[in-house]
Parts: structure tokens; sequence; C-alpha cells
């Protein structure tokens, strides 16, 4: 790849591969099946400092910039997808805390996370919405010096393993367009409830079940910012890029894993090993041209992202979410045709990252949302775009 990364870019990287090697991928079988959080490997995390990657280092944590970033997630993806993906949401959550949090605020809550290596989660899509809809059901009402939640929320990323869910309210009685505001919910609370199971295709270590609020009371100093700013500030728009690089990371352990197999097996009577064959040739080459071709939009959307404004991160985004999604989709289906029925049994990790990736690329923007603001942008409906994304 043709950018630029110093050394200690690259001490990131080569460390969050190492953990992924030796940490999260061992485990990874193990959160699977038994559908658990993966409580071990969140910890391994903390004490390397990834739970911290998007805390500013005025706060102790490691404030990577966007590229490194990205790179990182890709390796901790390699390992097990639901680790990295659970490690993405709550850095995100780490950006809002620093765009909208108060200093009193981002005191507190970074040197949780800093500290005491507590996760937070992010709860946003309902029900009755779409995913990644601006309108929400559940409503936040100013009561007493604080403020009551109502209302139910759908895939509730580390539900009962999280510190605190940022939970995305509409505050009653605002205009619709700017009602979107947010409160970080810490766990245990009275009124929040967990009402569904997670029983699911893949990215099952993600716990993500259904949690109801019925007169959910928190504090004025949990609820982030004001109505509407997030939204103006495009913050969330960092999920769909991290995103983007789990499922790349995903899909290049895959690759990696076929190479690997074809390198040292042979089917009898042939004694020549699958990576003679012109046709393992072929869908070697396919699956390694797709992840470069996504790997460069990726990384030179992060590598923009921090000078883009909002409906150009909007683009970068879609660009390399649409991309990533297209190759590891790609990707992970080949490695398993490539290495045969064997490659469907529980003991070979391809079928569980194949699951995980059919799974997560199904998160907002999905394949039609980020075609649609593709398309927006190259027919030059900015305003329209811009508007859709506040």
């Amino acid at each position: 790849m043709d950018f630029e990364v110093s050394a200690e870019q690259l001490h990131f990287v080569s460390l969050a591969q190492r953990l992924a090697k030796e940490s999260l991928a061992p485990r990874a079988e193990h959160y699977d099946e038994a559908g658990v959080h993966p409580t071990e490997s969140w910890h391994d995390l903390w004490q390397n400092g990834f739970l911290a990657a998007a805390v500013p280092k005025e706060y102790g944590g490691l404030g990577l910039d966007m590229l490194t970033y990205c790179m990182v997630m890709e390796k901790l993806a390699e390992g097990c997808t639901s680790t990295a993906m659970t490690a993405h949401m709550h850095s995100t959550v780490m950006r809002f805390i620093d765009a909208l949090g108060t200093d009193q605020q981002k005191s507190l809550y970074f040197s949780e996370v800093v500290n005491q290596g507590e996760l937070f989660g992010s709860w946003g899509s309902e029900p009755e919405s779409r995913g990644g809809a601006v309108h929400r059901q559940t409503t936040i009402t100013p009561s007493g010096g604080g403020y009551v939640i109502d209302g139910e929320k759908h895939f509730c990323t580390m539900a009962g393993g999280a510190h605190r869910y940022m939970v995305h309210c509409s505050l009653e009685d605002a205009d619709p367009e700017q009602a979107l505001l947010l409160a970080l919910v810490p766990h245990g609370t009275p009124g929040l409830n967990i009402i569904g199971d997670w029983n699911t295709l893949g990215m099952r270590a993600t716990i993500s079940p259904s949690v109801s609020f019925k007169d959910c009371r928190v504090g004025e100093q949990d609820v982030l910012g004001e109505a509407g700013q997030s939204q103006r500030l495009g913050v969330g728009l960092a999920f769909g890029l991290g995103y983007a690089a789990v499922y790349l990371g995903a899909a290049q352990a895959a690759l990696d894993y076929t190479v690997e197999y074809c390198r040292t097996h042979h089917f009898d009577p042939d004694p020549e090993l699958l990576a003679e064959s012109l046709i393992v040739q072929r869908n070697v080459a396919e699956m390694t041209m797709s992840l470069e071709g996504a790997h460069l939009v990726v990384y030179q959307a992060a590598s923009h992202w921090a000078e883009s404004k909002i409906a150009e991160r909007a683009i970068w985004a879609a660009r390399a979410k649409y991309l990533a999604t297209q190759a590891s989709l790609s990707v992970t289906g080949l490695a398993i045709q490539t290495v045969g029925g064997r490659s469907a049994h529980k003991r070979m990790p391809l079928e569980r990252i194949f699951r995980d990736v059919r799974t997560c690329t199904l998160m907002p923007p999905n394949l039609d949302q980020t075609m649609e603001i593709i398309g927006k942008a190259e027919l030059g409906l900015f305003d329209a775009l811009v508007t859709a994304q506040r």
C-alpha cells in the first residue's frame, strides 16, 4: 500500500496483530459456540491499550489517527470478528464522548475505560425502524432534574456485558429532525430490561438482544450534548468506516487460512498440492485482488478522514463500506468453495468467518444505502446528502 506509515503506527498495528494471533483467535471458536461475551479478550485489549484506542492522549488513551485505528481494528478482526466489532462500537462511543461531552464527563468516562477497562455499548436500532434511520421511537423526557427513557431497542450489542450503554433517543416535543439525544445509561439501571435472546447466524459473541426501557431514569450528567448536536457533527459516520475495516480483517483471515491449507494439502490419488491447481491459483488471485482494491479505498478514506467535511465523510464511509462488504462476502464464499466440503466442519474457522461476515455486513448503512449515498454524490446532490445524514 502506498500510504506513509510511521514507526509508531506500525508498532500499534504489529501489537494488534500479535494480540489477535496469540489471544483472540484461540478463543474465537469457544465464544461463537457458547454465545458468550468475549470477556477475556476484552481484558487483553484493555491491558494492551486498545480499549482506549479512540480516547484522546490527554486523557490517557492512545488517540490513534483514523488510518492507524482502521488498521488496528482490521488486525483484531483477523483473530475474532465479534471481539473486533465490539471494540469498534465501544471506540465509536468514545468519539461521541470526545465530541459532545463536557470536561467533567470526559474525565469520568475516559477514566473508566483507561483505568478500569470498562466497555461502552451503542444502541440505536429499533424494531419498527430500518437500520440507520434518523427518527427514534425511544423517547427521553426531562423529569425532576434528570430524564426518563421509554421505548425498545433492537440489536443491543454487549447487552449485559458493558458498563454503560449509549442509547439513541428522541427528545419529546422537539423537532423530529433535530430531536436525537444520546444518554449514557449505566448497566443495572432500574427500568432497563433485556427482553430477547441472541441466537443468530453469526456474530454470536456480540450478544445483541432486544432491550426495553420503561420509566428508566438517568441524571443530567448522563446525557451527551444537546438534541441534534451529534447529527450536525456527523460523529456516527465513523461507525461505517470501522465496520469496513472489521470486514476486511475477517476476510483476510479466511484468505490466509485458505492459502495455508492449499499449500499443505492434497487429495489422493493426486500427489500434487492443491496450490498447484490452476483453479485454486485463479481463486486465490481473485480473493487477493478483491481485498487489495477494498483496502485501497478503506485506507484512502481513513487517511482523509480528519480534514474531511461531514458530507465528504459520508461518501468516504459509504465507498469503504460498500467495497469492503462486497469483497468480504466474495472472499469468504470463495474460500469455502476452494477448500471444499471440509470447510463446513466446525473444527475449521472458515464456516464461522463466513457466518460472521454474512451477518455483520448487514449493519447500516447496508449495500443499498451505501449505493444511494455514492450515487447522490456522483450526481451532485450534496445538499440532499447532508440533509439525509443529519
